[in-house]
């Protein structure tokens, strides 16, 4: 009997060190598409690769064995082998899926096309329904017979182990799919959650996990910190982080009668500890990139503060974490000289899409940028 398929576009960290070693262990066959030939011969030259889970104290290997590459630039090629997939993800980031989009409308197009499935594996919302979005441009209809879930993908995986096909990744991770817009049936595979309201698990995400992220890496960052660890660890920013925590609990938990305000705060906690205590090295420059995108106004810092003012909630500290990301002017920063340009271009209140109702937010945010200039 034939393995089952999974094409992933990108072969990146993610890609390799969560959905490739997802259902590689699970003994799919992965095809990784990749724009880079060098990436894509080394697969194909090795046909495996090592993921190594680092824990607390602890370090495990698995070998993903029975991989291959293919140059997605050949989209011909490309659509024919992600044709033949059950499922087909992306980890390329949300600002790719244009590109990725006419391969896969294309592989979607073939009369003998076997995809179920295709989940856009980017952290944005939403992330399948643009990828969606941009094939049904493409098509002019909405494939039949196949989903389109969205999703929600949480694991820390800085980087690789070397210039070999190794990564180093988190133990812990978390992969969640919306049961309501998957086609077929549960494919049995461990760690892979079909979950109903997605959208609620997905704001949990954002705000107590890449909300705290990015406000450890912002704020680290204007202190001259190396290190996500570094940040978390220090007395002073640790209690603005634990500020903005517990009004995230607030507004999550009065948003929605599903979370209980002290489940979530235990939660953000819980974050903080990875952050701290994972022998994994994250570099705060890494977790700062693409600060445009991440101080938008329903993203994961100015999304809850603009909630929270408006219910009377304090937003001392999360203002502080909005106001280092603005004033954030590193070239190191992969994305910093688009905030500057959009910053010169439209200004700050622009950036974070404020209105009339947001005034004593942007009072608060003013006062601090002005600390800061």
């Amino acid at each position: 009997m034939s393995r089952r398929r999974v094409a992933v576009f990108g072969a990146g960290n993610i890609g390799r060190g969560l959905l490739g070693w997802l259902f590689g262990r699970a003994g799919w066959e992965v095809v990784f598409l990749d724009v880079s030939a060098p990436l894509v011969d080394l697969l194909n030259r090795e046909g495996e690769y090592q993921v190594i889970e680092v824990g607390n104290g602890s370090r495990s290997t698995r070998l993903i064995r029975g991989v291959r590459g293919v140059n997605s630039t050949d989209a011909d090629r490309a659509a024919q082998e992600a044709s033949q997939a059950e499922v087909v993800c992306t980890a390329v980031g949300v600002g790719i899926l244009d590109r990725v989009a006419p391969v896969v409308a294309a592989a979607l197009s073939r009369s003998d096309s076997c995809i179920r499935n295709v989940l856009a594996c980017e952290n944005a919302d939403p992330n399948s329904g643009a990828l969606q979005k941009h094939v049904e441009s493409l098509l002019g209809k909405s494939p039949p017979g196949v989903g389109f879930p969205e999703t929600l993908v949480d694991r820390m995986v800085p980087g690789g182990s070397g210039d070999d096909l190794s990564v180093e990744v988190e133990a812990r991770f978390d992969f969640k799919v919306s049961r309501e817009e998957w086609v077929g049936e549960n494919p049995g595979i461990e760690g892979f959650t079909l979950v109903d309201n997605l959208a609620l698990h997905r704001k949990r995400k954002l705000w107590l996990v890449n909300g705290l992220h990015a406000a450890a890496a912002f704020i680290g960052l204007r202190k001259g910190l190396e290190t996500v660890a570094e940040a978390v660890s220090d007395p002073a920013i640790r209690e603005r982080l634990d500020e903005i925590t517990e009004t995230m609990a607030a507004v999550l938990s009065a948003e929605s009668s599903a979370w209980h305000r002290d489940e979530l705060a235990g939660y953000g906690w819980y974050n903080l500890e990875r952050f701290e205590t994972t022998t994994l090295v994250d570099p705060i420059r890494r977790v700062a990139r693409n600060p445009l995108r991440k101080l938008g106004p329903t993203e994961r810092l100015v999304g809850p503060a603009r909630a929270a003012v408006r219910r009377g909630l304090r937003v001392d500290a999360l203002c502080d974490a909005i106001a280092a990301g603005l004033a954030l002017n590193d070239p190191e920063v992969p994305g910093s000289e688009e905030l500057r340009d959009a910053l010169s271009a439209s200004g700050w209140r622009s950036v974070v899409g404020l209105d009339a109702e947001d005034q004593p937010l942007i009072e608060m945010l003013e006062t601090r940028l002005a600390l800061l200039a």
